[in-house]
């Protein structure tokens, strides 16, 4: 086992950075340019035949194809500002990011995940409400959460593109094959461990060699902690200033997935090390997995078997009821650097992208993800055939990701800690006191710098 846990530490980074596994890093690669001009140049005004637009750069790790879609889109609409696109792949993106935000050698716009607060408190982006508020901007046409998290205090640092909600996928011909009934909505944790045993009870009658459920253990951001806060807890405390997993809902759960691994009806660790979750549910070999609106959850099921054998479901609601049911939101957003000596065009970039009708259209149009502005999700819906579970799901998810600003570390502990528990080696307290003990010393030594 241990030679898996290293594996998981350098996962959890990518993990983070690429908010559900979101982008396969098939982007070119090159850098953000280091000839940015020394002065703004002014937006509108005078004969725009003798002005020049104004050249700024926009950065990201991938998503390529459509990013140029969107670019094109706007130096098309106007002729005030052009953009030119620069794609640096993900294993480079951060630590090129580090080394120029706040500095003119930097984008002036770029794509930020959950950096975006990291960035925004270490003064590298640019506070965007006092800009807001001039120009009368309406923040409600966004999704509450995916908003929400680019803020610091009261200080706004980017405006969200898309987020990611979860949900269950089944394979509907295997629960037909061995004649049991499907998930229901409304459903509970203790439906899915009881759905999950039937269907396993008889795989073995009758020599099957699929798994009922092969929840994605093996992801600490996008499986194991979706499966805590699943049940009610939550990452940290109200005052973000301790780790609050270490509680009887987190203990319920680590015991319940604990029985499904020991009896078979849930793949274990190592098997979805080896071979994940999306590759069983293709190859038929697993009946339920954990999904979100990316590529990689949806894109590769295009022509595949499963393709017309699988159904969406929302995730199983929490102890209470369905409006205690707790999730992830993770995003991406559109943020500027504060290093820019071109805010005005970047300014008017970022608002077309993320609130003009036509570009957030094109934009549903043409990616996986959940959009965040609510004016996209019907051209979301009529784009994608399994829209609809998860608008609802981010329509009534509680954050997660409000959260301290070591939290790339504090995720880094969860594998590590809760591995010997799927395993069968420590108790669920145990592996919920180490986890705890982790991920408080992360967040009193980043509060003591």
């Amino acid at each position: 086992m241990k030679r898996f846990l290293g594996v998981f530490l350098a996962m959890v980074m990518v993990l983070c950075m690429t908010a559900c596994g979101n982008d396969d890093g098939k982007s070119s690669s090159s850098t953000p340019s280091s000839g940015a001009e020394k002065s703004e140049q002014p937006l509108g005004g005078g004969d725009a035949s003798d002005e020049k637009p104004v050249e700024i750069t926009f950065a990201t790790w991938a998503m390529e194809s459509e990013m140029t879609k969107m670019v094109d889109l706007y130096n098309s609409s106007q002729s005030k500002v052009h953009v030119t696109l620069q794609v640096t792949p993900l294993s480079e993106y951060g630590t090129l990011m580090n080394a120029v935000l706040g500095t003119s050698e930097g984008p002036d716009v770029l794509w930020a995940g959950l950096q975006t607060r990291l960035w925004g408190n270490a003064g590298k982006l640019a506070e965007l409400q006092e800009r807001a508020a001039q120009d009368n901007l309406d923040f409600g046409v966004f999704l509450e959460y995916p908003l929400k998290q680019n803020y610091v205090g009261d200080k706004l640092y980017g405006i969200p593109c898309y987020t990611d909600s979860y949900a269950i996928c089944y394979n509907k011909a295997i629960f037909d094959k061995y004649d049991v009934a499907y998930p229901q909505k409304g459903w509970s944790w203790t439906d899915y461990e009881a759905i999950a045993e039937e269907l396993n009870a008889k795989i073995k009658e009758q020599g099957g060699s699929e798994f009922a459920s092969a929840f994605s253990i093996n992801e600490p951001a996008h499986g194991t902690l979706l499966m805590l806060t699943g049940n009610g807890a939550k990452l940290y405390n109200e005052d973000v200033s301790a780790c609050a997993l270490n509680v009887p809902e987190s203990v319920e759960m680590l015991e319940m997935m604990r029985r499904m691994i020991a009896s078979g009806a849930q793949a274990d660790y190592d098997t979805l090390v080896e071979t994940s979750p999306n590759s069983l549910f293709i190859s038929g070999l697993a009946a339920m997995i954990v999904v979100c609106p990316d590529p990689g959850a949806n894109g590769l099921f295009e022509g595949t078997a499963v393709k017309d054998t699988l159904e969406y479901i929302a995730f199983p609601n929490g102890p209470t009821s369905g409006t205690n049911y707790i999730s992830t939101v993770t995003m991406n957003n559109l943020v500027i650097n504060s290093g820019t000596e071109k805010f005005d065009a970047a300014w008017d970039f970022v608002t077309w992208y993320t609130m003009d009708q036509a570009a957030v259209d094109l934009f549903a149009q043409i990616e996986w993800h959940l959009p965040t502005n609510v004016n996209a999700l019907d051209s979301w819906k009529a784009s994608h055939d399994y829209a609809e579970v998860y608008v609802e799901e981010a329509e009534r998810v509680v954050t997660l990701w409000d959260v301290p600003l070591c939290n790339y570390s504090c995720l880094g502990q969860i594998s590590p800690s809760l591995i010997p528990v799927f395993n069968g080696e420590i108790s669920a307290e145990e592996g919920l006191a180490n986890l705890e003990k982790a991920i408080n010393d992360l967040i009193t030594e980043e509060r003591s710098k």
